[in-house]
């Protein structure tokens, strides 16, 4: 397994390589910070788009527009429904933004997003036709490889500290601290979403012994690092996608799966609890001891329960369009916190572009995650991409991951991998 993905390096090895190695770093050593936002403003605004991951998607659109990549093509081949959902979407899910939004420059540059983040779709789904699906789950080693180096920033961030940091270590907030994630929550549903594909590998090769040993080593660390962030929605993301698995693909191919791999992940949650720094509060899941555990349900959720009442509520008051992108920042303050989006894409899509846009955009993703799961019953070397993706979703109903440049760009990306034809070119041989 190994030799075969680096011996020989294809598309898929390069487009993990960039998307789970590259964009990382550079918005890791480009966004160093210890405190919630960087400085100036002007670069966390840049941060809050996502610039780093929009780029690498302009990059990829505009290199396989070179090679031949025809739009009109691709959607002349989407169905008739496809189409006139993404033409009422496309026509109006701006129009808050613009007209509604007392903040239109940055709601807008969030829609320039969107429109980069389909056309993204596009192109992954035609540098696809060039691995046969057998191949396309060969992106994980470049997100093995993203791990390692953040892990490796974040230790130095975390340890080397300059003088004047040092000096008031206790009074930071390490949650915010990680290099290129606006907060640990992101970190670990960034994490999560790596350790489902990797479990998706593990699920769907048996392999030689040493092979899956080392696999287990990557699943073992990455789950490691995901169980030091205490992300609670990372974690239910993970485990929600393994019965869908069990569902698609039937049991794991090799029963060491369950009967070892659970000791090499029970030995690197230990480590990670071990790691806690400076004993932040926000690497705990739950501090027994915290009297709101025995509250309320809202509470336990960090208070996501009124903050979806309280989008709810402006929503009656813009039922067809919303109140424009991000808008949940200036209109929603939970205590003396905001957030820019409502940790719940229902919520996020409803708030921000209102029911016209809202429809058409759920029965675009909900018919091609339904296709997705129904090509993978069929070519079962895609689950690993189908695992990711479905731990994303799950997670996006808990937190934004349809808000956030960078996990938007693994959940299409994701989805053209799943549905995308292996090309006449390719089809019967490996590539």
């Amino acid at each position: 397994m190994f030799a075969r993905v680096i011996g020989r390096p294809g598309p898929m090895l390069v487009l993990g390589l960039v998307g789970g190695l590259a964009l990382p770093m550079v918005a890791a050593f480009l966004y160093l910070t210890y405190d919630i936002a960087v400085r100036p403003i002007g670069l966390e605004g840049t941060r809050q788009v996502g610039i780093v991951f929009l780029a690498g998607e302009i990059g990829l659109i505009l290199h396989r527009m070179r090679r031949g990549l025809s739009y009109r093509e691709q959607w002349s081949a989407m169905p008739r429904w496809a189409r006139r959902c993404l033409a009422l979407f496309a026509a109006t899910f701006w129009i808050s933004s613009a007209y509604v939004s007392p903040f239109p420059a940055f709601s807008l540059l969030l829609c320039v997003g969107w429109v980069i983040h389909l056309l993204f779709a596009g192109a992954v789904f035609n540098i696809a036709t060039e691995a046969v699906p057998a191949c396309r789950s060969d992106i994980w080693l470049g997100f093995v490889a993203g791990m390692v180096a953040v892990a490796v920033v974040t230790a130095v961030h975390f340890t080397v500290l300059p003088p004047d940091v040092a000096a008031h270590a206790d009074q930071i907030d390490w949650g915010s601290a990680i290099p290129g994630f606006i907060s640990v929550r992101l970190f670990g549903a960034w994490t999560a979403a790596i350790l489902t594909l990797l479990t998706g590998i593990a699920w769907t090769r048996s392999g030689d012994v040493t092979g899956r040993r080392l696999l287990f080593i990557a699943i073992a660390f990455v789950f490691g690092l995901m169980f030091w962030s205490a992300t609670r929605a990372a974690m239910v993301g993970w485990i929600g996608a393994l019965p869908l698995a069990w569902l698609v693909a039937g049991p794991p191919r090799s029963r060491d799966m369950i009967t070892v791999l659970p000791l090499y992940l029970t030995v690197a949650a230990v480590i990670a609890s071990l790691l806690r720094p400076y004993g932040h509060p926000a690497f705990t899941f739950f501090d027994l001891l915290d009297p709101r555990l025995n509250a309320s349900a809202d509470a336990i959720s960090s208070l996501r329960l009124t903050f979806w009442a309280r989008s709810l509520e402006i929503v009656r008051d813009y039922p067809l369009f919303g109140t424009g992108a991000g808008s949940s920042w200036w209109l929603i303050t939970l205590g003396t916190t905001r957030h820019v989006q409502p940790h719940n894409v229902l919520v996020q899509f409803l708030l921000n572009w209102g029911l016209v846009p809202t429809i058409p955009a759920l029965a675009l993703l909900g018919g091609a995650v339904i296709r997705a799961h129904a090509r993978v019953r069929g070519e079962r070397s895609l689950l690993p991409l189908l695992m990711m993706l479905d731990c994303l979703l799950v997670i996006g109903l808990f937190d934004g991951m349809f808000h956030f440049a960078q996990f938007i760009m693994l959940i299409v990306g994701s989805l053209a991998l799943c549905l995308a034809p292996a090309s006449a070119v390719v089809r019967g041989r490996p590539v």
